[in-house]
């Protein structure tokens, strides 16, 4: 039997997702995640930037900044690294400033 390494209890979620970065908008499937990360797939490995904002859109459409742990050819791990504040504004774009 194989002991499980991870820190926090992980919940199955199979449930659609974006990666943004820049002007990259790709969909996915979050397969599982906890407080510390999540299990990404349908999508290329490989071709996924190494930092990225996911926003999960079941629920409240929460979105986390996040850096890739591992990759297969379909699969990515990544950690969560920080949480964006308002789900509605693109992560990666820079609010213009007040006038």
């Amino acid at each position: 039997m194989r002991k499980d390494r991870r820190k926090t209890f992980r919940v199955e979620w199979n449930s659609p997702a974006t990666i943004r970065h820049g002007n990259l908008s790709r969909r996915c499937i979050l397969l599982n995640f906890s407080n510390g990360g999540a299990r990404i797939t349908g999508l290329r490995g490989n071709t996924v930037p190494d930092e990225f904002t996911l926003q999960i859109t079941r629920g409240r459409g929460r979105t986390r900044k996040c850096r890739v742990l591992w990759r297969t050819d379909d699969t990515i791990g990544v950690e969560f690294i920080g949480c964006v504040e308002d789900a509605e504004e693109p992560a990666d774009r820079v609010p213009e400033p007040a006038r």
